[in-house]
């Protein structure tokens, strides 16, 4: 682990590959989730090898990177993925990430030129609460704070983190559907079949109504595949086709 110190942030960023590439990769985490479990060091690895600098970080306020959770925001988290393309010198760049952090992939990458193309693996599109209920959630605003507890990345424990109301708040605004339907640059999506959380037909909606090209993945999965090592690697065999695919468009 080491910080960058970018614009707005310092950001802990696990990286591999060669850093005067001129192909840059972000691999972005889950809500709460560390650039240190499994599946966020498999990919930049992963990635690295196919020619990318590669690498993954803590969105600010969380983990190991500096900072007060109350700077845990969808906002900041956009703030940190753009200020990140900039410090590494506006390559150009792909972005994936699991969970929220493939909701991120697709904010960050509908919007930010250098990001040629992006990858959303079990992912909402959509965070309105009229398709998925729980907003206002009245316990949450009542006690000011929901703690959320995650596992250690080395299974010695967990760590919690109370999230203030205000994540919620904030979180209910974002709707990627226009741009989805507006970006053209390269797409993919990875179903987990088995996926309760991000269940499977919210991802083929996200992939039914984005504009071409776009790739549809299937993974016989639940949304945790993290603690599998061939699912990961079979995630990376997906990046690896749409890599080559896009590529040649």
């Amino acid at each position: 682990m080491h910080l960058i110190k970018t614009r707005n942030f310092e950001l802990a960023v696990y990286s591999k590959g060669d850093q005067q590439s001129p192909k840059l990769a972000l691999v972005l985490p889950g809500k709460l989730d560390t650039k240190d479990y499994p599946h966020m060091r498999g990919h930049v690895d992963y990635l690295a090898t196919q020619g990318y600098f590669a690498l993954s970080f803590d969105p600010p306020g969380s983990w190991e990177s500096p900072g007060d959770i109350s700077l845990y925001t969808m906002a900041n988290y956009l703030t940190a993925i753009n200020d990140l393309v900039e410090y590494l010198g506006n390559r150009p760049t792909f972005v994936m990430g699991h969970s929220r952090g493939g909701s991120m992939a697709i904010l960050a990458g509908t919007q930010n030129p250098h990001i040629a193309s992006f990858a959303a693996v079990m992912s909402f599109y959509s965070f309105d609460p009229g398709m998925h209920g729980g907003y206002p959630d009245q316990a949450w605003q009542t006690r000011g704070y929901r703690v959320s507890v995650r596992d250690l990345p080395n299974n010695q424990g967990t760590r919690k983190f109370p999230l203030p109301y205000s994540f919620l708040e904030e979180q209910v605004t974002y709707d990627l559907s226009e741009h989805l339907k507006t970006s053209r640059k390269p797409k993919m999506f990875v179903v987990g079949e088995k996926d309760t959380i991000v269940k499977p037909e919210f991802v083929r909606q996200a992939s039914e109504i984005a504009a071409e090209p776009k790739f549809l993945y299937t993974l016989d999965s639940g949304h945790d595949y993290r603690t599998q090592p061939p699912l990961i690697e079979r995630v990376n065999e997906f990046v690896g086709d749409f890599l080559e695919k896009s590529s040649t468009l």
